[in-house]
């Protein structure tokens, strides 16, 4: 059945993506193979496992429009087959249309938007392990139409999520702007909901605010700080690259009289990453990190996990 499953799948993505690669061109195809060993370690159960880290393929282009406006749009796959953790079958991670030129631009669909990219995008350069302790990790969100815009070192934007879900034009809202200060960039953003949808970790409609400075460097270290805040729930994070090798620390402080704090005690957890990039060759890359997370919160347990992955670009 699984097969049967991921060979209609595959179809179906063949279909769709056949007339974007005539109408794109070759040189806006793409394909990236990503395998490797995953060594997990949790409520005493070790794992170690060969799989998919976030493998895929899509298609990207824009088209001149004349007056000054272009057209844009991309479809993304993710193709991650790992029998051993249910997730067998191919998953869109991008889909989007959008129009640019001296306004700025307007982009409808799925991908990052505004909170993403204005306090998480700027320090979230982990491979894999990131995100995982932040009051609010928004990645690739969907029924999003986001406008943005700048002014010299200004960046702006704003998002709107609107869903068939619900009766409310708008669903969840997201304002960001940064500023550019030499090296150094400053990100502002906050997110709310226009109805009783919960979100971040306190798991309410309270609005949350989020702060990223990034592109300081001392010496040969690269570093960018994060915070961001919803009601008594607060996380801080620190990154920092030398060369090849980075560190990335998470920490996560629920307050317990939130609605995602368990058994009415207060929870501290803190995210350490440490990994390596190597270059192999053209279009090959290894990457490896090593993750540590200390829950200090009853009803979890600490968890370690340790990855080798190969990275081959096939297009």
């Amino acid at each position: 059945m699984k097969f049967k499953t991921t060979a209609i799948a595959m179809a179906v993505a063949g279909t769709v993506a056949a007339p974007v690669a005539v109408q794109a061109g070759a040189d806006e195809l793409y394909a990236s193979a990503r395998i490797g060993v995953w060594d997990v370690n949790q409520y005493d159960n070790n794992e170690i496992d060969v799989r998919s880290f976030s493998s895929r393929f899509g298609a990207k282009g824009e088209t001149d429009l004349g007056n000054g406006m272009t057209g844009f749009g991309r479809y993304e796959w993710d193709v991650d087959f790992n029998n051993d953790i249910g997730e067998d079958d191919i998953s869109v991670r991008h889909r989007y249309v959008g129009l640019k030129g001296d306004f700025g631009s307007v982009l409808l669909g799925q991908t990052y938007h505004t909170f993403y990219n204005f306090v998480v995008g700027p320090n979230d350069n982990p491979w894999w392990h990131s995100g995982y302790e932040m009051v609010n990790y928004r990645g690739r969100t969907d029924d999003g139409v986001t406008y943005a815009g700048s002014a010299g070192e200004f960046n702006f934007g704003a998002t709107a999520y609107m869903t068939t879900a619900n009766d409310d034009n708008v669903d969840q809202w997201e304002v960001g702007a940064s500023m550019g200060i030499g090296d150094l960039t400053l990100g502002l953003a906050v997110q709310g909901t226009a109805d009783d949808t919960t979100q971040g970790s306190y798991g309410t409609d309270d609005e949350i605010f989020g702060v990223a400075l990034s592109g300081l460097a001392l010496g040969t270290v690269n570093l960018g700080f994060g915070a961001q805040m919803q009601k008594d729930d607060m996380s801080f994070l620190v990154d920092a690259g030398i060369g090849n090798a980075y560190v990335h620390v998470e920490y996560l402080a629920v307050d317990k009289d939130s609605a995602s704090s368990t058994n009415g005690e207060d929870q501290d957890k803190v995210s350490y990453t440490l990994g390596y990039t190597q270059t192999l060759g053209r279009k090959t890359t290894m990457y490896y990190e090593l993750n540590y997370i200390d829950r200090d919160a009853k009803g979890s347990d600490d968890r370690t996990a340790a990855m080798a992955v190969l990275k081959y670009d096939i297009i």
